[in-house]
């Protein structure tokens, strides 16, 4: 015979053998609660939108006589490590190259993936010669990528890649000459290393992709002269 103190320690255990036993129609009726593990998990937060400040303006260039358009959401700066370091973002501009200007990105479009910046530099070296000017798109650790019109000129298109650990930059570099100086842009894309210990998701290649055309975008609408022709027209 059982004695009494033995008796509750049977019934909780012949409690939970009967729980796990019943069917599992009877959790989709609601007879039984879901444990809190089995929860569903809460939406992924959707992506910032991209911010309206600062907003889309038309910049000048009074070095390379140049104008473009620079997208809201994006910060400009004339001097050299403010937003960035011109030579560590652009390693073959020789060091007589002057910044004349760097945009970046104001926002994060990728906010958990390893991205880490974007940024459209333009920049002079005066006194050059066309094989200098060639040779900063083409020469190493630069790869050249044939030509492209810029504006109404004809610039050499290259690429530089680089990181320690990963491809943590990339460069499309395009150079012209211009009046006996080399003008140039370069395109980067930084990000940094993911793994475990970031919890960051790597860029993927449609997302390189996305802001690789963003920064083409904005060399789009690159003008050579005082004024592009949709500026004109809005004044009048």
């Amino acid at each position: 015979m059982l004695q009494p103190s033995v008796k509750p320690r049977m019934l909780r255990v012949l409690l939970s053998a009967f729980l796990c036993s019943m069917p599992l129609s009877l959790y989709a009726q609601g007879t039984v609660t879901l444990p809190p593990h089995t929860l569903a998990a809460p939406a992924e937060p959707a992506l910032p939108a991209q911010p309206s400040d600062p907003p889309e303006r038309v910049i000048k260039d009074g070095l390379t006589h140049l104008s473009f358009t620079l997208p809201a959401g994006w910060n400009l700066s004339r001097n050299d490590g403010e937003l960035s370091t011109f030579h560590l973002d652009a390693r073959t501009a020789p060091h007589t190259a002057r910044l004349a200007l760097v945009a970046d990105i104001a926002y994060n479009p990728y906010p958990r993936s390893t991205f880490s910046g974007a940024l459209f530099y333009l920049s002079l070296t005066p006194r050059s010669t066309a094989a200098e000017c060639l040779a900063q798109a083409s020469s190493k650790p630069a790869t050249p990528a044939g030509t492209v019109l810029v504006g109404d000129t004809t610039f050499q298109r290259g690429s530089d890649a680089h990181g320690k650990i990963c491809t943590e930059a990339r460069d499309t570099i395009y150079t012209a000459l211009r009046h006996g100086s080399c003008v140039r842009f370069d395109l980067a894309i930084n990000s940094f290393c993911g793994g475990e210990a970031s919890g960051a998701l790597d860029l993927t290649e449609s997302q390189l992709t996305k802001i690789q055309q963003a920064l083409e975008a904005i060399l789009n609408t690159v003008h050579f002269g005082s004024e592009p022709p949709s500026v004109r027209s809005r004044a009048k």
